[in-house]
């Protein structure tokens, strides 16, 4: 090739690439002016937020939920109140199926409860169902954001559905109490709640829970919260039953689970057996291979990352994204299987707006009442225990509990629970009473009533849409009772652990909920350690045997003796009240310049 030839080429090589790298600069200022597009219209809308947020806090409405008192606005009070309804959606689809196991008030055809036509009924009032529980939590939420203002939730309690099914109506009406009157005792129960509550009795009462059992209620519910986010019916399906050891390791897919029943005569004689969700993955195995559970841990993940980096939507993203790639079918991770049910799942999923009557299950009493003593009786101790242990817990988890125990507006608030069982009777639904799941509302940064509102807002649009809500797959929602659940043991810094009656009774407290699936079983095996533990230290002490180190000494002299037992290499782990942070801070201090002085002593770490 001359030289001529060789000079044009590379002369022409040149001005492409000049003529690309000219392309290259336009298109880099055209996404830098686009950028910074985008960013003056984000902070325009930010600022138009942040006007409307300031607006509503001046208003007679922001005034009255006290918004600038607590510390909140109204854009964090609508995404904690959409966090809320989005982790107790589910309530939506399990408490119409747990309350049609009932039967409902279905007569079976010459007594054969497995007919086609009793199939049929329990169906319809399953649906039924559907409706009356979004109006029951809708009322419910609406009486506690007005009365109590409180970012809390109200819904028919999880335990008590199945109490009212499986041990008072019974499985398909085959218990000792009849439907109505089962429903007239729930009734009656609301009515003797809301006189406790007005007469203030029944805060009174909640009074007397000792510094222990209050400081771990909170923890405790947090542990209840990720042991339900780690099953199969409300969350990720990782821990699952097994017959030797009572749970296990699960997440197997649905070929490879094998159910569990209650092997009781009738199943072992007549071939009845009642089965429920619960299964193992002992027998087919395929233990951590189910699609679902890790999409689920995916969601969990997100959720951890966002609230890492203060992002406060993290929950609700996590929540949506979830139940978004679970909504496609032929997919490993659908919540619409080609299987009748899942077909039956995505027929009413494609129905979008429906509105279900309530005909069958709406004011159905009786003036029997025959038999419903023990179950009244029941109703109303495991409500007293639960709504006490939910609120006192999510109430000191705010901050909002003083040194007495209580809480602004805590008759009120107790009134609007006891209000909404009675409402919710007349729906037919179980007792109603606060949800541990407005935690998650709590955490996104609710602080008054009106996040409650919001949530009563979402329960109302999903009257109309209850196929949508209704479709929230468990493993979307099973993350954010795992995280939430982590982020409520932070009281457990305040318990006492140097005191070992304080740290049995708050251990015991603790672990007793998630382990008996109730939080009034944890404050009862809580309130019996403390009990029977002050009985046997005052009998000793009456003669003359007192209890050593820290008896007779003040908080702060507690607190100073405990970090010198920890700089003995005792292993004691002290966890101070806020108000004594400083004096363990400057302890430490002098601990580790002793520790740096001398090599032989061990380190301990900061609290």
């Amino acid at each position: 090739m001359n030289a001529p030839l060789r000079t044009i080429i590379v002369k022409g090589d040149v001005h492409i690439i000049l003529r690309s790298l000219i392309l290259l600069g336009r298109i880099r200022i055209f996404f830098l002016s686009l950028m910074r597009s985008r960013i003056s219209k984000e902070s325009a809308c930010d600022n138009s937020v942040n006007k409307l947020d300031a607006r509503f806090n001046d208003s007679r409405a922001g005034k009255f939920f006290a918004l600038e008192e607590r510390g909140s606005k109204l854009s964090t009070e609508l995404s904690a109140g959409t966090a809320t309804f989005l982790t107790m959606a589910y309530i939506l689809a399990v408490n119409p199926r747990i309350l049609a196991e009932s039967g409902g008030p279905c007569v079976p055809p010459d007594g054969d409860i497995f007919s086609p036509d009793y199939e049929t009924c329990m169906e319809e009032v399953k649906r039924q169902y559907i409706t009356s529980t979004a109006i029951g939590s809708m009322i419910g939420c609406l009486l506690m954001g007005l009365l109590g203002n409180l970012p809390i939730a109200l819904a028919p309690g999880m335990g008590m559905n199945a109490y009212f099914t499986y041990s008072v109506v019974g499985w398909r009406g085959t218990g000792m109490v009849p439907y109505e009157t089962a429903l007239t005792a729930i009734l009656i129960e609301g009515a003797i709640f809301l006189v406790l509550a007005l007469t203030g009795v029944r805060f009174a009462l909640a009074k007397l829970i000792p510094e222990p059992i209050r400081l771990a209620t909170a923890p405790g519910i947090g542990a209840f919260l990720a042991h339900l986010g780690f099953q199969t019916a409300e969350g990720l399906g990782i821990v699952v039953s097994d017959i030797a050891t009572a749970v296990t390791l699960g997440a197997c897919p649905p070929d490879k689970r094998t159910p569990i029943v209650a092997y009781d005569d009738a199943c072992a004689q007549a071939g009845v057996c009642v089965t429920s969700d619960a299964y193992t993955c002992d027998v087919l195995g395929g233990r951590m291979t189910s699609a679902t559970t890790w999409l689920g841990i995916v969601g969990l993940l997100l959720m951890v990352t966002m609230l890492a980096y203060k992002k406060s939507s993290g929950i609700i993203a996590g929540i949506l994204f979830v139940t978004f790639v679970s909504w496609f079918r032929n997919t490993a991770v659908t919540y619409f299987p080609d299987t009748p049910e899942g077909d039956a799942r995505f027929d009413y999923f494609r129905q979008v707006v429906a509105v279900e009557p309530m005909d069958m299950i709406l004011v159905k009493y009786s003036n029997d009442l025959q038999g419903a003593a023990v179950a009244l009786l029941t109703f109303l101790y495991v409500d007293f225990m639960d709504t006490t242990g939910t609120l006192l817990g999510l109430v000191s988890h705010m901050g909002l509990l003083d040194e007495n125990g209580d809480f602004p507006r805590s008759r009120a608030s107790f009134s609007a629970d006891a209000i909404a069982t009675m409402v919710g009777s007349i729906f037919g639904l179980s007792p109603v009473t606060s949800y541990i799941e407005s935690a998650a509302g709590v955490e996104a940064g609710g602080r008054t009533g009106l996040t409650a509102v919001f949530a009563a807002f979402y329960f109302a649009l999903a009257v109309f849409f209850a196929p949508i809500f209704a479709s929230i797959p468990p493993w979307a929602t099973g993350g954010s009772l795992i995280l939430v659940g982590a982020l409520m043991c932070r009281s457990l810094a305040r318990v006492q652990w140097h005191k070992v009656d304080h740290a049995v009774t708050a251990f015991v407290t603790i672990m007793l909920m998630p382990l008996t699936y109730s939080i009034a079983y944890g404050i009862i095996g809580g309130f019996f350690c403390w009990i029977v533990l002050q009985i046997i230290f005052q009998s000793l002490a009456l003669v003359g045997i007192k209890l050593p180190h820290t008896d007779g000494l003040a908080d702060d002299e507690v607190l100073k003796h405990s970090v010198d037992e920890t700089h003995r290499d005792v292993t004691i782990h002290d966890a101070a009240h806020s108000k004594h942070e400083k004096l363990v801070d400057d302890n430490l201090e002098e601990v580790e310049k002793t520790n740096s002085m001398d090599d032989d002593t061990p380190k301990i770490e900061s609290a």
